[in-house]
């Protein structure tokens, strides 16, 4: 990733849920601090998992603890891709930019992961494997070290080719033109 994070300029925005998804009460003036920003990048294959995404994008809006979602439009996803050939056929793709990442001198850095779950061609396994994503990071929400949790639990439990960690400097991904 470079040091151009994606931003919420470049996208279409889903604003969270309004009702609390956190566990301990909060008050209306100062909702939970987002620990996430997520994009979901969709070209628009027709595929199952495209289809899966599509049709629980409100189920996504619920359960992502007050992180805004950008939607990315078919052309900026698109467009993206061009930029990025290795993501061809693996869209749609949930990207989640961690807000909290750290490098290894304590100063904030371009993190994140990203769910491809173009790579999965059955409807049921690309269901689950949203579900478990979503899951995975409100378990984890809290986490000093997400990308560590990442590797030990997703990665052993075998949808290890569908989540990818991403850091600066590791790829391009969405800079404005």
């Amino acid at each position: 990733m470079s040091d151009t994070a994606p931003s919420p300029e470049h996208a279409g925005h889903r604003p969270a849920m309004a009702e609390s998804q956190e566990p301990a009460p909060f008050q209306a003036d100062h909702p939970p601090k987002a620990r996430f920003h997520f994009f979901l990048i969709d070209s628009g294959w027709d595929c199952a998992a495209a289809k899966v995404i599509r049709d629980n994008l409100d189920m996504i809006l619920q359960f992502q603890n007050h992180d805004p979602l950008f939607v990315l439009t078919r052309e900026q996803s698109t467009d993206l891709i061009r930029r990025n050939p290795h993501f061809i056929g693996k869209d749609p793709i949930l990207l989640a930019r961690d807000l909290n990442a750290v490098n290894h001198a304590g100063r904030p850095e371009y993190h994140g992961f990203h769910l491809n779950l173009g790579v999965i061609k059955h409807p049921s396994k690309a269901l689950a494997a949203l579900q478990e994503f979503l899951a995975f990071l409100a378990i984890h929400r809290h986490s000093q070290n997400i990308e560590v949790d990442i590797r030990e639990k997703l990665h052993r439990d075998g949808i290890k080719g569908a989540i990818e960690v991403i850091r600066t400097g590791t790829e391009i991904m969405i800079q404005p033109n």
